[in-house]
């Protein structure tokens, strides 16, 4: 029998370590993002890194209107660090 959605175990067994020691699920998903954006980069994937662009704006546009004081650009910007 799986437990429900909300339980501990369900938690523990389903995140990432890193995950856990974050401090929201935005930075997580930036995260995320940022690592596929550089992967896309790495092999000169310009199209897949625009796409993942805009998938992150479409979070963006989510987030801000889900959570008050977000910080939208803040958040496309680090998608994009470290980019040479």
């Amino acid at each position: 029998m799986n437990p429900p959605v909300a339980t501990p175990e369900l938690i523990d067994r389903s995140i990432a370590p890193d995950l856990v020691a974050m401090d929201t699920v935005e930075q997580f998903i930036a995260r995320v993002l940022r690592r596929a954006h550089q992967a896309a980069l790495a092999v000169a994937a310009p199209d897949e890194a625009r796409a993942i662009l805009d998938l992150a704006q479409s979070f963006a546009d989510e987030l801000a209107t889900a959570l008050a004081g977000f910080d939208r650009v803040a958040f496309v910007a680090a998608i994009t660090e470290d980019v040479a």
